[in-house]
């Protein structure tokens, strides 16, 4: 009876062991795709705009603040799954389907180059990537976070946004997943044009109304 004692205490400490060095050694489950909100801001030399990103899985709410009362001036509703937009008036209580609109193009020939600079923005490691147009006199200067921003780069191509930030940043390979958290234009001289950052980004579970068109909203009909 001793010896039978002494094996099971053996082959439980075994167990624990071998227990505890699976747990070392299995690797870590990937994070899902980023759900949360992120404030972001954009100055193109003359003009700021805040926005505010709420997103859960194939569905984003971009909320158009104001400068100063940081009131919600408009809305979009993405559904990437359908590519269907739908624009929300706040101050008029009405809402319609909204087409995408052509994509937009860089005039000239960017150049891409990829960084080994890095730095911390948000809690985020964010790599460097420059994209330089010489026919147009200036360069932007990406730095990308990839944290499963799954939603972004679909987000952008229904949104087909006009300004120099969009463009560019589409003409970037392999950034599936990527967020800029910050960028900065310049002129070929490193004279300052433009800036756009992520002054925040959240992770937490959002609700689905925030998606849904309110009640009490009319559809105005074109």
């Amino acid at each position: 009876m001793k010896n039978l004692s002494s094996l099971l205490l053996t082959c439980v400490l075994i167990s624990s062991v071998a227990l505890g060095q699976a747990a070392k050694t299995a690797p870590a489950k990937p994070a899902g795709p980023f759900e949360g909100t992120i404030d972001f801001m954009q100055f193109n030399g003359t003009d700021t705009s805040l926005y505010k990103y709420y997103v859960k899985g194939n569905n984003v709410r971009v909320e158009n603040l104001d400068l100063r009362t940081n009131n919600n001036e408009g809305t979009f509703l993405i559904d990437l799954s359908t590519k269907k937009m739908t624009a929300l008036s706040p101050v008029r209580k009405i809402y319609f389907d909204q087409a995408p609109g052509a994509p937009a193009k860089p005039t000239g020939t960017p150049k891409v180059t990829k960084s080994t600079n890095i730095k911390k923005i948000n809690g985020y490691t964010c790599t460097e990537y420059d994209v330089t147009d010489a026919e147009e006199g200036f360069k932007i200067i990406y730095w990308l976070a990839a944290g499963h921003f799954d939603f972004f780069n679909g987000m952008l191509q229904i949104l087909n946004r006009k300004d120099k930030f969009s463009e560019y940043y589409m003409q970037i390979p392999n950034t599936q997943g990527m967020f800029p958290m910050l960028a900065e234009q310049q002129d070929l001289s490193g004279g300052k044009k433009g800036e756009m950052k992520a002054k925040s980004v959240s992770k937490g579970a959002q609700s689905d109304d925030l998606f849904k068109v309110p009640a009490g909203y009319k559809e105005f009909k074109k």
